[in-house]
């Protein structure tokens, strides 16, 4: 996805999960939405799924410890999830697949329609009509599965830019929503131990 199409796709996140931490620190999780392609690494390391989801595994482990840098550093934790959420939807993104057969060429031009389809398609409103009900995932596990299982979906055929759309919103709407349900879980186990 282009840049662009990853901070709409913030934007939407922001204005949809009614999260006030992220609300407050909105521009640190548009910066890490867009981070990923502004590293020299985007030039060695395609962001694929079969490249780059063991160390995202990794990445997420971290926003579900409550330990200081994360309770204490919300900026740093919302542009860190930020990063997290580029990386998912460009696995969602019909031209970082193995299923995709285009050239480079054709793969910016694809990224260009996805640009104004995706922004369009939050801005209609049909982004909200076709959200799916959120799942109450209560482990990394049962998301890192329930990410696994929607990617093996998603590529078993090839897909045009208005399914990237649909993908791309539920998906990283689930996952934004289980980080955070995990995080705070994890906060409050903390503080329950400590009061015990």
């Amino acid at each position: 996805m282009r840049k662009k199409s990853h901070i709409s796709l913030a934007g939407y996140i922001v204005d949809n999960l009614h999260q006030q931490d992220l609300v407050k620190h909105k521009k640190a999780f548009y910066l890490g939405s867009i981070l990923p392609d502004c590293k020299p690494t985007f030039l060695t390391t395609k962001h694929e799924f079969g490249t780059t989801f063991q160390k995202l595994k990794d990445d997420m482990t971290k926003l579900t410890i409550a330990n200081d840098s994360n309770m204490n550093n919300k900026r740093a934790y919302w542009r860190n999830l930020g990063q997290v959420i580029h990386y998912i939807a460009d696995y969602f993104t019909f031209p970082h697949n193995i299923t995709y057969v285009g050239t480079l060429k054709d793969h910016c031009v694809y990224e260009k329609h996805l640009k104004f389809q995706l922004k369009e398609y939050i801005k209609s409103g049909e982004a909200t009509k076709k959200i799916s009900k959120f799942i109450r995932l209560e482990s990394l596990e049962a998301l890192f599965q329930f990410i696994e299982k929607t990617h093996k979906e998603y590529i078993k055929c090839k897909r045009c830019v208005l399914e990237d759309c649909e993908f791309i919103v539920n998906i990283t709407l689930q996952v934004v929503n289980t980080l955070v349900y995990l995080f705070e879980k994890a906060i409050n186990m903390k503080r329950f131990s400590f009061a015990a």
